[in-house]
């Protein structure tokens, strides 16, 4: 139910269409929300200790009724009496909760006459007290309240009813027409600026000013109070807790600041010189939900903006997670192109891109757009060509700071291939459809990836776990920690202890671990154990992972444990591992991957006998360093595990979830003897440049009589002893009488026919006729060895094929993963790896 919008506040909305609008945020609040604390009609709040949503509780003094703001704190009343305040400072709550159902008269007799005036403190009006409180103070304290009975003046008849609408308390004699508490509410909220008009015209509760567990929203302007209702609704449902005393405090600064809506709320708030953080989350949820329904009244949708608050359009902050952004503006004025700043925002509101990804979005085309102004034709995309292709490119691979220092190969690679990958997966958008076929030859451009070279095995080696799950008893959490609802900490201890142990075995990443649901675990038609989970960075649902009997041991102890839970949120209660929060949203979520961290490595720093010296995977003692023990690791153990039991490319990358088995590779180390057998495979398809099949050699007079191209092998003496350097051909390998190769170089002499055929369609308009005629015979003798080892690779059985590709995985991978002696410096990758 809402109370009855006093007419003379309206005229101070900010808003044109205010009674409107206003009248749109009355349909949406809530009726009958929090019934034993919220009262419609006075716009005023109680605090109710027994709503686990609200942030009062019972007094610690015995015998007091007041609220305290803390568990197992006193009322202010009883903290103001301990800290020497008067003696009877505790009865203060109780009595004024008791002040409209007692109509108790002053018990002071002067000149025979009684005081009629109601009691306020000790059996005395409000008068009588404060006079008897001066003349304690004047006595240094030693003035009883039975000497001050005999000596006390005046006596004040029963005064009238007070004019405030629905008070039956009686005026106070020192001021007219309102009783003594609106007196308080009236003296407070006149120097923020109410006239008594104003205060007057509203419904009032009589009592409740003094106590910090109530407030009330009436003297707030029309818009704001019910944007500051909503908000306290919305809170209600996403599972936060309300607490008074912040939101007196933000209801004290509004008025001191006569604000209007709940953004310029939080914009004073922000201004404060003092620390109110409490207070700013609460503004700026309340200001991000008033936007959402401003943009709802007049039915603008922000994403045809040039700029958005990823608060209000409710994006995720990262990809991989659900945590909704609580600020951040994304601009994409920088993309000073009309018809790219279009498509990139089209981009990110059809693919659903998270606030960081919309970021690079805009700093990579932002790239593009700066180069396109430099083209006549930059601002019409059906007009572009390749050249504007190539200068678009060249502005990527020249990319420098602001004091002229040419920007890192890494930062220049992941920029242009966003950019890229901008074009290709939005080639079907409305903004890009237009866009000419020519500029699409970015395609074949690339940039150095300039990855670090990374020599470290961060895969933990099996001594070290073997002392890590001797003292799995020392994963527990602190013991002083107040839990929820006062749940045994060794429940958590279990929770903590099952986590690592499914990391251990399982290889998932953090997120994926702690998201799992409550019935992941699973068995197929045979018994045989699995799991079903959810990967949020591939955006793959319902996976499925077989596990060992042990593992699925550990999970079935720790589900049951957790059917004895009975108070879980019910949001939670499908999580394998919920929340420690008992309210809120994180109640709702699965413990976060930081706080499982602060316990994981307390547990670490407590074990004091982890070898300094480990074998890795090769079995090679080397110096263990405890910081490698990050959560990621397990994961890389569990893909070395794999790879050290000879499991198949193919397989270990379908069990880590990667698209490709390259990035497999880089968490795994291959061993010599899987790196010998690819080779032995591949090298009995391998051909020279006419066809001719060429005998198979052992491993060591494969390293020995070749060394690797960019395109397959070079078996030219001078050019084997100077390491690939010394090509007489001068990297013409198709016309090449010592060169080799095998169906591992397939997919290189593809690329490289791509890029000839690419130079050679611009070559034709401005090229003499010996330099086409010379990229046609080079392209020409490519297809025919491309063709030769197709043929070869038919020739083979489907075994054998099946053999030859998951040489041809490995082998192309280990060509792109760093290495501990990287071969000399060559332009392109280089396909099959010479072991050293």
């Amino acid at each position: 139910m809402v109370a009855e919008r006093p007419q003379i506040l309206l005229n101070e909305s900010p808003d044109a269409d205010a009674e409107n609008y206003l009248q749109f945020l009355q349909q949406r609040i809530t009726g009958n929300w929090r019934p034993t604390e919220w009262d419609s009609r006075l716009w005023h709040f109680t605090a109710d200790a027994a709503n686990p949503l609200t942030a009062a509780y019972p007094c610690s003094s015995p015998d007091c009724e007041g609220l305290a703001r803390g568990s197992g704190a006193p009322c202010p009343s009883c903290k103001s009496a301990a800290s020497g305040g008067t003696d009877g400072m505790r009865a203060r709550s109780n009595h004024a909760r008791r002040l409209q159902k007692i109509a108790e008269r002053c018990t002071i007799t002067a000149d025979g006459r009684a005081c009629k005036a109601p009691v306020s403190h000790h059996g005395l009006c409000y008068h009588h007290y404060h006079a008897w409180q001066k003349r304690r103070s004047s006595a240094g304290g030693d003035y009883p309240l039975e000497k001050y009975r005999d000596s006390a003046r005046g006596a004040f008849p029963k005064g009238k009813q007070c004019t405030l609408p629905g008070c039956r308390t009686e005026e106070w004699r020192f001021e007219k027409k309102i009783c003594l508490s609106h007196h308080f509410q009236w003296k407070r909220l006149k120097r923020q600026g109410i006239t008594f008009e104003q205060f007057s015209s509203t419904r009032r509760p009589v009592i409740g000013q003094w106590s910090t567990t109530e407030f009330t929203l009436s003297d707030l302007p029309p818009i704001l109070r019910h944007e500051f209702l909503l908000t306290l609704q919305q809170r209600d449902q996403d599972g936060y807790r309300l607490d008074p005393w912040v939101i007196r405090r933000c209801i004290t600064i509004a008025l001191e600041d006569r604000v209007l809506t709940m953004e310029k709320l939080h914009r004073a708030m922000k201004e404060r010189a003092t620390d109110q953080r409490l207070q700013q989350g609460l503004t700026n949820y309340g200001r991000m939900w008033s936007a959402r329904w401003r943009y709802q009244y007049t039915g603008h949708d922000m994403k045809s903006d040039d700029i958005w608050d990823a608060a209000v359009l409710m994006l995720r902050t990262r990809s991989g997670s659900d945590t909704i952004s609580s600020k951040g503006i994304l601009d994409f004025r920088p993309i000073r192109i009309p018809w790219l700043r279009e498509a990139a925002k089209e981009t990110a509101a059809v693919f659903e891109l998270p606030a960081d990804k919309i970021r690079e979005l805009i700093r990579s085309c932002s790239i593009a757009s700066d180069a396109l102004l430099q083209r006549p034709h930059g601002a019409t995309p059906e007009r572009l060509t390749r050249a504007d292709a190539k200068a678009v490119f060249n502005a990527y691979s020249t990319l420098e700071t602001d004091d002229d220092v040419p920007k890192a190969d890494r930062y220049k690679y992941v920029n242009f291939h966003q950019f890229r990958r901008f074009l290709h997966e939005g080639r079907e958008l409305k903004a890009l459809q237009s866009l000419a076929p020519a500029f699409r030859f970015l395609a074949t451009d690339t940039l150095p990836h300039g990855r670090k070279t990374n020599t470290v095995n961060k895969s933990i080696p099996d001594d070290v776990i073997k002392v890590l799950d001797a003292n799995l008893d020392l994963l527990t959490v602190a013991e002083d920690h107040p839990y929820t609802n006062r749940r045994p900490a060794e429940l958590y201890n279990h929770m903590h202890q099952t986590i690592y142990q499914l990391l251990r075995d399982l290889g998932r990443r953090p997120s994926e671990i702690l998201g799992l649901k409550r019935d992941a675990l699973q068995h197929y038609d045979d018994s045989r154990p699995f799991i079903r989970y959810d990967a949020p960075k591939t955006a793959d649902i319902g996976l499925e992972l077989p596990v060992h009997q042990s593992t699925a041991d550990i999970i079935t102890a720790w589900v049951d444990r957790l059917e004895t839970v009975s108070d879980i949120e019910p949001k939670a209660a499908g999580l394998m591992f919920p929340s420690l929060s008992g309210f809120g949203p994180a109640a709702t979520r699965p413990i976060t991957i930081s706080g499982y961290y602060a316990v994981y490595w307390r547990w670490i720093d407590r074990i004091r006998n982890l070898p300094e010296y480990a074998q890795d995977s090769g079995g090679v003692a080397r110096t263990f360093d405890r910081s490698r023990l990050n959560l990621y690791a397990w994961r890389h153990t569990y893909a070395q595990r794999l790879s050290d039991n000879n499991t198949a490319p193919d397989v270990i990358q379908e069990l880590m979830n990667h698209k490709k088995f390259e990035t497999s590779a880089g968490y795994i180390r291959i061993n010599r003897q899987r790196k010998a057998d690819a080779i032995r495979i591949v090298d009995q398809t391998t051909i020279d440049r006419h066809g001719a099949a060429q005998d198979p050699h052992s491993y060591p007079a494969y390293v020995r009589g070749s060394v690797a191209t960019p395109l397959g092998l070079c078996t030219e003496p001078s050019n084997v002893k100077a390491g690939g350097q010394a090509c007489p051909a001068r990297s013409k390998c198709g016309g090449c009488t010592f060169f080799r190769a095998n169906v591992s170089h397939l997919p290189l002499i593809d690329a490289h026919i791509v890029a000839l055929t690419t130079d050679l369609e611009l070559a034709r308009p401005i090229a003499d006729t010996w330099v086409v005629e010379s990229l046609t015979a080079e392209i020409a003798s490519y297809r025919k060895i491309r063709r030769l080892l197709a043929d070869t690779k038919i020739r083979l059985s489907p075994t054998e094929q099946s053999e030859i590709d998951r040489a041809t995985e490995l082998l192309h991978a280990l060509s792109t993963t760093p290495t501990a002696e990287p071969i000399a410096a060559v332009p392109q990758k280089l396909l099959p790896l010479t072991p050293k």
